[in-house]
């Protein structure tokens, strides 16, 4: 089994020719897209974080039927000028709060190395504890 970390570094090389099961394996949600948004994979991660299953959302793009949430110049503006400019890697923070409970998240983009597809990783981001005074 391959081990992918949650980082930026050599993630295209890392995720190149992974397999469905690999990528239901990994600890943090991974959706791969073709150039319009549409989702090709969902992985079970995601599946827990979002409550939605892979085979209600495959087939569905991600901004508009999933995650209306994204249509943002932060997120799917980031996302399309990617696409459309071939400089296609990012990361940074959101909030997910479409029909699910809010959770803020860490994104990382990126271009797939050996197909014409674009991967969303997200991780939970941990909510400090209020200190005590």
């Amino acid at each position: 089994m391959k081990r992918v970390q949650f980082q930026p570094d050599d993630l295209q090389n890392a995720l190149a020719e992974i397999s469905d099961q690999e990528v239901d394996n990994l600890m943090y949600g991974a959706v791969e897209l073709d150039a319009e948004g549409t989702i090709l994979r969902y992985n079970l991660a995601e599946t827990e974080l979002t409550g939605r299953k892979a085979e209600d959302v495959i087939g569905k793009n991600f901004f508009n039927d999933v995650a209306p949430c994204t249509r943002s110049d932060e997120f799917s503006g980031r996302f399309f000028e990617g696409v459309k400019s071939g400089d296609f890697n990012a990361v940074f923070e959101y909030l997910f709060d479409h029909e699910m409970e809010p959770t803020k998240v860490k994104i990382i983009m990126f271009k797939a190395i050996d197909r014409q597809s674009y991967w969303l990783l997200i991780k939970r981001k941990l909510v400090d504890s209020p200190k005590a005074g």
